[in-house]
């Protein structure tokens, strides 16, 4: 009698095992529901122009940017039927005023446009560069409740340098935010409860050996995220320093180019 009592508290105990182990891998894999946030001086404008491709707006909180959203959908931001996905750029330290013209121009161009349409946001920081995830996560809500034509759950965040370190982070705390995240010399590094958060969601990692003081601290984080995280890239080049992702990058070790996991990424 006390074998089969031992028997059966064993095998309750693996079962109930399985289930917490079933239980945790849904949990894990799936993107978490995200509830945008109305903010007054994240919401209204204090300042706007249109120059017949992007959006230029201030807002009281002390953020600019430059939106731009495909011509078809220029007089139509309310549409809430269009479904365009959202790309938001992050610029590294003491380089906000070019990065419009290093990334947005780059995502704004036909080889990306042509793969699937998606609107851009070309987000400045504060000071010198990002590191309030709270604000910058309700300057995002808040553009996404002024232009009902995005697709809130298909938002990819695009950094480099800093921009880029910042991405991931912002990622970690908000993780239902980004359904995608692009990296280029990149250096956060997650700890394990942050891992087990951001395993639903797609990143495009690439850095460069040659960068001395990033790839230490990055390289890692390029390689767990490529194991974890389904469908994420992990680019380490051999040549090349300080570098950003481009559109015509390709994953060596599989063959696949970045316009392919872009389209994949925006299904």
């Amino acid at each position: 009698m006390p074998k089969l009592k031992l028997k059966f508290y064993i095998l309750a105990a693996a079962i109930l095992v399985i289930f917490a182990a079933v239980f945790l891998i849904i949990k894990t894999s799936v993107r978490k529901q995200f509830k945008l946030t109305f903010d007054a001086d994240y919401y209204w404008t204090t300042k706007a122009f249109d120059d017949s491709v992007w959006f230029y707006e201030e807002v009281p909180a002390g953020f600019e940017y430059y939106l731009y959203i495909p011509p078809e959908y220029r007089k139509d931001r309310h549409n809430e039927a269009a479904k365009i996905p959202l790309i938001v750029t992050f610029h590294g330290s003491n380089d906000k005023y070019s990065s419009r013209g290093k990334f947005g121009r780059m995502l704004i161009a036909p080889e990306i446009q042509n793969v699937k349409k998606c609107a851009v946001l070309c987000l400045h920081s504060r000071g010198d560069y990002f590191s309030d995830c709270h604000d910058v996560s309700l300057m995002i809500q808040n553009i996404l409740l002024r232009n009902e034509c995005i697709d809130k759950k298909c938002i990819i965040g695009f950094g480099h340098s800093q921009g880029a370190e910042f991405v991931v982070k912002l990622s970690c705390y908000e993780p239902g935010l980004f359904k995608a995240v692009i990296s280029g010399s990149g250096y956060y590094q997650p700890s394990f409860r942050e891992l087990m958060r951001i395993l639903p969601i797609r990143y495009w990692w690439k850095i460069s050996k040659y960068d001395k003081g990033i790839y230490e601290q990055g390289y890692k984080t390029g390689r767990l995220l490529k194991r974890f995280c389904r469908g994420s890239v992990n680019i380490e080049l051999e040549s090349r320093e300080h570098c950003w992702v481009e559109s015509d990058d390709v994953d060596e070790s599989t063959g696949q180019t970045f316009l392919q996991w872009y389209e994949s990424v925006t299904k």
